[in-house]
């Protein structure tokens, strides 16, 4: 079994549905105030005040063998990253994702690194719903 590293969590009991998460992560990645650029999505049905679901990277690292150039690859504590010196912006990383947590912006791919070990998602959730496992 290869390296395990954290990864942000959700207690679904817990989340309102507000993305502040999505909002913050989208300004902290690209300086703008995006949720389609987020890196964390929250699937939150209003209507049944609940939950459906959420994606954000599992670091579960299926992606760095699809990458031809070997630009993912596993950092510091296990964290899968993106060198993006040497992407080539094929995308194969995206198809591989299990989780669909991939998200392409201008062409290129990209994914949770965890803000460099300190989630700015998790730091910003008034509810405390996210967290580090």
């Amino acid at each position: 079994m290869g390296i395990q590293s954290k990864y942000v969590g959700v207690n679904p009991k817990l989340c309102t549905g507000c993305s502040v998460c999505e909002l913050i992560c989208s300004f902290t990645k690209f300086r703008r105030f995006n949720p389609k650029e987020s890196l964390i999505r929250i699937n939150y049905n209003y209507e049944l005040g609940y939950l459906e679901g959420f994606k954000v990277c599992s670091q579960c690292g299926l992606c760095i063998n699809s990458c031809p150039t070997g630009a993912i690859y596993r950092g510091d504590g296990g964290i899968v990253l993106i060198d993006y010196s040497k992407c080539i912006g094929c995308l194969s990383c995206v198809n591989t994702c299990p989780n669909n947590a991939i998200v392409v912006v201008d062409g290129k791919p990209y994914k949770c690194d965890l803000c460099g070990g300190n989630p700015q998602c998790v730091r910003y959730c008034v509810r405390g719903a996210l967290n580090v496992s």
